[in-house]
């Protein structure tokens, strides 16, 4: 069967703000989308880093399963794949995940099982990973040098 990926471009595009932000700042964009009965559709958030924080809020018409993988495991999909998350979205479904290694990651919509088209509503929320400061504070007091009279 052949997969549909979303207009994940629109994602991608708000998510591109993510670059640019601030390490304290996130992205954020919303997406609706419908799968077919015996269809899935994926959705692409694109170019995330590694250590980022991405949550998402989905609502849907009706049951509907979802899994978040990377670019290397939608290779593989539907054959058994290695997801960050899985779940089933009855009505509402929130989760998050920390990104553990830079790259391209999809929101598989699964609804080879339905018998009716489902309307989805994704709310996608990404937070860069914290930098580490470039120089640690110093834990020692500040020492005056003396000046001689």
């Amino acid at each position: 069967m052949k997969h549909a990926l979303a207009a994940g471009w629109l994602v991608a595009a708000a998510l591109m703000v993510f670059g640019v932000l601030p390490a304290a700042e996130a992205a954020q964009a919303i997406l609706n989308t419908e799968v077919a009965p015996a269809k899935w559709k994926a959705v692409r958030l694109k170019n995330l880093p590694q250590g980022a924080a991405v949550g998402l809020g989905v609502a849907s018409s009706g049951t509907v399963g979802l899994i978040f993988v990377h670019r290397d495991e939608l290779k593989r999909f539907p054959a058994a794949v290695n997801p960050l998350f899985q779940g089933t979205v009855e009505r509402k479904l929130e989760f998050s995940v920390i990104i553990p290694k830079a790259g391209d990651y999809y929101v598989i919509l699964d609804n080879r099982q339905g018998t009716e088209t489902r309307k989805v509503k994704i709310l996608i929320r990404a937070e860069r990973p914290s930098r580490p400061n470039a120089k640690p504070p110093s834990s020692a007091p500040e020492r005056k040098k003396e000046t001689p009279i």
